[in-house]
């Protein structure tokens, strides 16, 4: 039975955030033939015909109130939110970011406008100890998920006229994610044993009545508070119970457990049962008991709307839903930042280079900061600057991308690998000693993932050498992973153990200009010599001209057209567009961080206590920005080889990599340096087993979690298959 809208279509207009969710997604499908829908989502993309769909992030202001006032909706249903009680109680940052100020830029975007505002609240605003809460009873929510609903409230009511409904649902995912009713539907449907709490008791509502409420509430234009669930309640036990009945299903597969043993880190209210009397009085309609949301449920079900919703996901599944191991993440404020240069005098060479420049120093502690095009070009400048050449050693990681040795040979210098120490995947200091040579030019540590490398150590090392052998050896960081992390404190870039530091904004790391690089150093003498070396080799700095007497005239004045070129330089220059989508991502940097720790602290919780896996290791000396979560896996225990994992993963939608193969074993090195397997034991020894998994801002709660779930299932079925 597909639902249709309530009242016959007009041609107001309906905005519904979150609609990649799963009250969202099933609003539109109800309220496309009655509304012109534009539906809001944040990362998942979804395409539902006969509505429009954008990506926004309601966090930031300018991004809601552009769409509202270009889109000019007569209602706003505001179903946006982050929903994972447990996730809620660690992550209390972003809850309050998507779960009150979302709502609460909402509000003030609307405040002056003649628009209707409908909120989706919880009743996990009650504590759930008495039950059968009406309206008028106190809020005092047991958890930080509960409080942030009952805070987006509180922002809501201060505009007129508008909605809050406070329930509890269940319906049709449009993501690969199921909801309460989904769940033992299908783990019935397959004959596995669920446990379902006996103590928890609710009156949730299928997503599609509640759609028919909502409209009807829109168009009798009710306001204020009001309960909005089934008219009865049962415990989730009873629920599965029912869901069995309806279904036809063996109910002896459910079995009862309670909340207090399940070990939940946020407190649950067990008895979160809603009095709707109020709202069914203000409609004069009779809310659905459970048993008729069920039936509901059942009869979409029968005529396949859980498929219709399913295939309204993007036509390019591999585009929206496929998981990348990493991603950028480009809001409207990036966007408006670009654009901004596209309409100014300068594209190139114009003022948001040293702005750019300026607000890494000011950020990571360095003097100087030297832009380019790419990760690479500033490796390379790097060396060129530290003045390698033919006939000189530079020592690197083998657990790298190539880039780092290879800006070593564009300077003629021969790349020396020292093996990685067994924790970090980081160069050992140790293993530096070792290959430290009278020709040793200069030291390249690879901050792998984004741990930093010992630099202490490294540092020291360097000074003794240099002491030995009576010349300078420049230690360069190739910290392209590690923009936000910190070494004893410091920031990895601040070079308060290096004389240069190496970072990469391509899409896949922490902030983005689309592609561009950057070198950082607290020596001016460095610095000239990298800004010369980005842009040809010239200078237009009369301290730096070789012929004085050509640049001046008689009178002292400067030639206004005159410059040199000192040394060979190379076209490295990065562009304003590209600067300005910098300085954007930089506003952003400490939010991604924060986004990117919480996904590595639940990875580290969800693998930490499996066999077969081992979860990276994090010095007490470092705080890692993350850039890669790499696992190292028993594959040959598991029962199933590393290209077979990743190819079922990436069926699954999951995109996963290696970094690195260890550089010396590449073809090109081996029949130029004749290096070869068994030089780096260490090194090869971990790859052997490496796998980087999807690791990005932009990663969902249920990103995170299919993830979490796929790997893991994956791991026991192979398990099982090796012994069956």
């Amino acid at each position: 039975m597909f639902y249709k809208p309530y009242y016959r279509k007009t041609n107001l207009r309906l905005l519904i955030t979150g609609v990649s969710g799963l009250l969202g997604n099933n609003l539109a499908y109800y309220f496309k033939d009655k509304y012109e829908v534009l539906g809001l989502h944040s990362s998942h993309a979804v395409t539902i015909k006969g509505i429009y769909t954008e990506k926004c992030d309601l966090s930031f202001n300018n991004s809601i109130r552009k769409i509202i006032r270009d889109f000019n909706p007569s209602v706003i249903i505001h179903c946006a939110s982050l929903t994972n009680v447990d996730q809620c109680e660690v992550d209390k940052n972003l809850t309050k970011k998507i779960n009150v100020l979302s709502t609460k830029n909402i509000v003030e975007d609307i405040t002056d406008r003649d628009v209707k505002l409908v909120y989706i609240s919880t009743d996990s605003v009650y504590d759930g100890v008495k039950g059968d809460f009406s309206e008028d009873d106190n809020v005092n929510p047991l958890n930080y998920y509960g409080l942030s609903k009952y805070e987006g409230e509180v922002e809501v009511l201060k505009k007129k006229n508008s909605l809050v409904l406070r329930t509890n649902i269940f319906g049709w995912n449009i993501q690969n994610k199921l909801s309460l009713g989904e769940w033992i539907l299908e783990e019935l449907k397959a004959g596995r044993k669920i446990n379902c709490f006996k103590d928890a008791y609710f009156s949730t509502i299928y997503t599609l009545e509640l759609a028919r409420v909502i409209d009807i509430a829109i168009q009798n234009n009710l306001s204020g508070i009001y309960n909005c669930g089934g008219t009865n309640s049962c415990s989730k036990y009873e629920f599965a119970h029912k869901i069995a009945s309806c279904f036809g299903f063996d109910k002896t597969f459910i079995a009862p457990i309670f909340i207090d043993d399940f070990g939940f880190k946020a407190k649950r209210g067990k008895k979160l049962t809603l009095n709707v009397n109020k709202l069914q009085k203000e409609l004069d309609y009779k809310l659905p008991t459970i048993e008729q949301s069920i039936e509901s449920f059942y009869k979409d079900y029968k005529c396949g709307l859980p498929d219709m919703i399913k295939k309204g996901q993007s036509a390019s599944r591999e585009e929206f839903n496929f998981i990348p191991y990493g991603r950028h993440w480009i809001d409207e404020n990036d966007i408006q930042a670009v654009a901004s240069v596209l309409r100014s005098d300068r594209i190139t060479q114009g003022p948001k280079v040293e702005e750019f420049e300026k607000a890494l120093t000011e950020y990571t502690g360095a003097r100087y900061a030297v832009v380019v095009s790419s990760g690479t070009a500033a490796l390379h400048i790097a060396c060129l600057a530290a003045g390698v050449k033919e006939g000189d050693e530079v020592i690197t990681s083998p657990i790298t991308f190539t880039a780092s040795a290879n800006c070593i040979l564009y300077c003629g210098g021969k790349p020396v690998f020292a093996d990685i120490d067994k924790g970090t995947y980081n160069i050992d200091p140790t293993e530096i000693e070792k290959k430290i040579t009278s020709r040793t030019k200069a030291i390249i540590p690879v901050h792998f993932a984004g741990q930093s490398c010992d630099m202490e150590s490294i540092h020291k090392i360097v000074i003794e050498a240099e002491k030995k052998y009576g010349h300078k050896i420049y230690i360069i960081e190739d910290a392209c992973h590690a923009l936000g992390s910190l070494y004893k404190k410091n920031k990895v870039g601040s070079c308060k153990f290096s004389h240069m530091t190496v970072m990469s904004f391509h899409p896949v790391k922490h902030i983005t200009t689309g592609e561009g690089g950057i070198v950082l150093t607290n020596d001016k003498e460095l610095y000239s010599r990298l800004k010369r070396l980005r842009s040809h080799g010239i200078t237009s700095n009369p301290e730096e001209f070789v012929y004085r007497h050509y640049a001046f005239q008689s009178n002292g004045m400067l030639n206004p057209w005159y410059y040199e070129q000192i040394d060979l330089g190379y076209n490295y220059r990065i562009t304003d567009i590209q600067c300005a989508l910098g300085l954007s991502q930089m506003k952003n940097l400490d939010d991604f961080r924060r986004l990117r720790k919480t996904i590595v602290n639940r990875y580290n919780k969800a693998f930490g206590g499996i066999r077969y896996i081992q979860t990276p290791y994090e010095s007490t000396d470092c705080e890692s920005n993350f850039h890669l979560y790499v696992i190292l896996f028993d594959f040959e225990a598991i029962g199933r080889g590393r290209t077979e994992f990743m190819l079922e993963l990436k069926r699954r939608e999951i995109q996963t990599q290696v970094h690195y193969i260890p550089v010396y074993t590449q073809p090109f090195y081996r029949k130029t340096f004749g290096t070869d397997w068994g030089d780096c034991p260490n090194a090869e020894a971990y790859y052997k087993r490496c796998l980087s998994i999807p690791l990005f801002p932009a990663m969902t709660e249920n990103d995170v979690e299919n993830v979490i779930t796929e790997i893991k299932e994956l791991v026991e079925s192979s398990k099982r298959s090796k012994f069956i």
